[in-house]
């Protein structure tokens, strides 16, 4: 197992982080075969993926039967070969996830799942991840362990109850610093911006439907480091 620094832990997650759609491999209950389907995909505190699935679909029916699984997120250039985009796969067993743990986490990425969170045949999963496995080009592929790439409960502990009270602050007490981390770090349009999730990886970000994922330069555990992140992000985008 390769553990050198081509493609190190925290890359991965952050890619995993910046992603919302994957491909999903299962072992199919009916013939034994792979099964790949296309997925909606969040990531929990730690980094973890998250899905929220209906037991109609064939990748319920076979999780229910073998958890083992693998998840390809992928960030795809705009043009030339699509190879040539970063890339990793988290190995290991989807296990039922409580919805009050990830709900929120998982509707900041995809506004339109929340009609569907009292729906009684849908439900999450989460990922307990063994390897993960990554690529961003020539000579950068690493397969690591789940360890040295999801963040420990030392990091997240509490960070749920931080993190609602920091969306609540800065929505309501910086707005314009929100338009800022926008507008002038992400190049996006003008426009009513709020953050709608804090990680201690970074934020995520959204006005009229577009969803943005705004990261700290380290990761954060506790209020003074949480604050001074925004900070830093603050001071940047006013000199930008």
């Amino acid at each position: 197992m390769v553990t050198a620094s081509g493609f190190p832990g925290a890359e991965a997650r952050l890619l995993l982080r910046r992603m919302r759609h994957a491909s999903l491999a299962t072992l199919d209950r009916e013939t034994g075969y792979p099964y790949a389907s296309l997925v909606n995909f969040a990531t929990d505190l730690a980094g973890r993926p998250v899905i929220f699935i209906s037991r109609l679909a064939r990748h319920t029916y076979n999780l229910q039967s073998n958890p083992s699984s693998s998840l390809l997120a992928a960030h795809l250039p705009d043009s030339g070969d699509v190879l040539t985009g970063a890339r990793v796969t988290v190995l290991g067993e989807f296990r039922p996830v409580a919805r009050e743990t990830v709900a929120e986490r998982y509707v900041a990425c995809h506004p339109d799942a929340r009609m569907y969170l009292d729906f009684p045949d849908f439900s999450f999963w989460q990922l307990d991840a063994k390897l993960a496995h990554g690529v961003a080009g020539f000579g950068r592929i690493e397969t690591l362990d789940a360890q040295d790439v999801f963040l420990p409960h030392a990091v997240t502990a509490g960070f749920a109850e931080l993190a609602a009270s920091a969306v609540a602050h800065i929505n309501q007490d910086h707005a314009e610093v929100v338009r800022l981390y926008a507008t002038r770090l992400l190049g996006k349009h003008q426009g009513d911006w709020r953050v709608t999730s804090i990680d201690p990886d970074g934020a995520i970000i959204e006005a009229d439907h577009e969803i943005v994922r705004l990261d700290f330069d380290a990761v954060v555990s506790s209020p003074e480091e949480l604050r001074a992140a925004f900070m830093d992000l603050a001071q940047r985008a006013r000199m930008t």
